[in-house]
């Protein structure tokens, strides 16, 4: 069984096998992994069938904001999501690493939530006069955009037609 980046042993003991010995015990086997598997495809559907953020209790899960003391680095929100019919979860908020600021021409960078190692990082675009959007990577998910300007020293929630400033790009399941 492998979520995304968490994998488990499988049972190797042979039926009737006696005594069992205690690094036997309590490991996965194949119908274990069939089921979760199968939970898995049941939750992601009940919950729509696609990848995204599960809202919970909280409209702000897996948000992407602004620090309180703003800096060049964000944080994620804690929360549930889907990502490639896998649950994720971030347990609690995680902070990105900093941004560099754009040398010469405004530059778009996501953020995005990965499955693999049930994290958050930061995928950075490429500066131009009109920048896109840089893609998620594989087994990932979006969670927002920073767009970043030239000479700026901090990123903030809303624009403020000097510094950097967040775009939500979370898509909801």
């Amino acid at each position: 069984m492998a979520i995304m980046g968490r994998s488990y042993p499988k049972t190797s003991w042979a039926f009737e096998e006696r005594p069992v010995a205690s690094s036997k015990l309590n490991t996965w086997d194949d119908r274990i992994e069939s089921a979760l598997e199968l939970a898995f495809f049941l939750l992601s559907r009940a919950w729509g069938g696609g990848d995204g953020v599960i809202r919970a209790a909280s409209v702000d899960d897996l948000k992407v904001s602004a620090k309180a003391v703003p800096g060049l680095s964000v944080e994620v929100a804690p929360g549930y999501g889907f990502i490639s019919g896998f649950p994720y979860q971030l347990a609690a908020v995680a902070e990105t690493v900093a941004v560099v600021a754009p040398v010469t021409d405004p530059r778009i960078d996501l953020v995005q939530a990965r499955l693999e190692n049930w994290d958050v990082s930061v995928v950075v675009g490429t500066e131009a006069v009109s920048p896109v959007v840089p893609a998620a990577d594989a087994d990932s998910i979006a969670l927002g955009e920073l767009y970043l300007r030239p000479g700026m020293t901090v990123v903030k929630d809303t624009d403020d037609l000097t510094n950097g400033y967040i775009v939500d790009a979370r898509q909801f399941v």
